[in-house]
């Protein structure tokens, strides 16, 4: 087994072991509390769908750590289930530069982790903050290549920084950390073909277990690979066959997690920029008729968003096409935009028949041009240069305030807003204790 000294990894556990000594700045620990929000929101607002639902009934046991949809369950379990419903809607966070949705699995291992007997009160925030910088880091340039070689980055970098968060708030040893993320490294993986398919969701359910399951087993001694993140038969190298990127060490300065970006759309983020601008000319048509469509995208945003027909809701969210013909015909593309109804609409067919999509990769994946020919032979045209959600543009407090109720309220009622302020607040294990009440309502 390789020595933990090669550049990459010595970064990764030191970076790792500093946490609880680290100077982590207010406006950090405040995109850390956002990320918190965000992922209950989603998750809670998912109780009711399939995927967690299957999940939990067909794998639930015994154990001390709460399922948002009810009951309690081991740990490993427990953030299998919350981190399936955390992405089920295709609403959680997204870090670009990665192109990873870091929060969904990452806050699922740390709440199971957190539940378990024999832990001390710790700083989750703190481990959180940990755990995402891990990801967001490592992910740089390697999460884009992994979706363009149909590898899905929230499988791999989830699992990651899920295990270095937990790593961070059961405050483990160098070597325990070593061990941990080398047991991270060699569980990871899911396939981009299974978007718009429960299996999806499952990926960030599974990164969240994977860690779990690599903390536990590190802390009780069990051992793994130091080289994961080095050596040329590593975790980038074995996942990019030709071996054009590889691992940066992760001692930069800047803080990743505010580089993150929300979701004001339940889509692929890479349809994102499109219904921005589908939903600009919604309000200039003035009741004129389309005939055709015309999106301008990144090429990365065709090949995971590019279904023409979607058949159900989950393959509607990975569909430019019904994206933008939501935007196009009024609607917000929430969370109840992608059901049946929706997809049976004819006026939503009839507008998706006359989308065509054009690759431009001179455009950020966060960039649209979106043009429309109406039937009276004018046109009309929208571009968005950077999404709403973005850093670039960014959804404020009243934004996923906003966000959260809208998820929230349908289950929890008036409820909804006392578990929003008290969500705020959360700083450690102990006050996440206190939640469950409130989690389970």
């Amino acid at each position: 087994m390789a020595g933990a000294t090669t550049p990459v990894a010595k970064s990764v556990i030191d970076f790792i072991a500093a946490a609880q000594n680290r100077d982590f700045p207010n406006e950090v620990i405040e995109a850390a509390r956002t990320c918190l929000v965000d992922w209950s929101g989603v998750a809670l607002g998912a109780t009711g769908e399939r995927p967690g639902a299957v999940v939990a009934d067909a794998l639930r046991d015994e154990g001390p750590a709460p399922v948002l949809s009810g009951g309690r369950a081991s740990a490993p379990v427990a953030a299998l289930i919350n981190g399936t419903l955390a992405h089920t809607l295709d609403f959680d966070d997204t870090h670009v530069a990665s192109l990873t949705h870091i929060s969904g699995p990452t806050w699922a291992a740390v709440l199971a982790l957190a539940f378990l007997p024999q832990q001390q009160s710790s700083d989750v925030l703190r481990a959180f903050v940990t755990g995402f910088e891990i990801g967001a880091r490592l992910g740089n340039k390697i999460g884009p290549a992994l979706l363009a070689r149909r590898i899905h980055a929230t499988a791999v970098i989830g699992t990651l920084a899920a295990t270095a968060a937990g790593c961070a708030l059961f405050h483990l040893g160098k070597t325990e950390i070593a061990n941990a993320m080398g047991l991270a490294a060699t569980q990871a993986g899911g396939l981009t073909i299974s978007f718009g398919t429960m299996a999806k969701p499952f990926h960030a359910g599974k990164a969240a277990m994977n860690a779990v399951i690599a903390v536990q087993l590190a802390r009780a001694g069990f051992t793994a690979s130091h080289a994961a993140f080095d050596d040329p038969e590593g975790l980038a190298k074995a996942f990019l066959q030709d071996r054009t990127l590889a691992f940066e060490p992760v001692d930069r300065a800047d803080w990743q997690i505010l580089q993150n970006t929300f979701k004001p759309y339940a889509s692929c983020l890479l349809t994102h920029a499109s219904v921005d601008c589908a939903r600009d000319i919604h309000g200039r048509l003035d009741g004129k008729q389309i005939a055709s469509i015309q999106a301008r995208v990144h090429p990365l945003a065709i090949q995971l968003a590019g279904k023409m027909k979607p058949t159900t809701p989950l393959e509607g969210k990975f569909s430019l096409a019904f994206c933008i013909s939501l935007g196009l015909a009024g609607h917000t593309a929430s969370a109840a935009d992608f059901c049946a109804a929706r997809l049976a609409d004819p006026l939503l067919a009839r507008l998706g028949s006359h989308v065509e999509l054009i690759a431009d990769d001179s455009l950020k994946e966060t960039a649209a041009t979106v043009s429309v020919r109406l039937e009276d032979g004018t046109s009309i045209a929208a571009k968005t240069a950077f999404a709403l959600g973005t850093p670039e543009n960014p959804m404020r407090w009243p934004d996923m305030n906003v966000k959260f109720l809208s998820l929230v309220e349908p289950a929890f009622g008036t409820a909804a807003t006392a578990l929003l302020d008290r969500l705020k607040t959360v700083r450690t294990t102990t006050d996440c204790a206190a939640l469950v009440p409130a989690l389970a309502h």
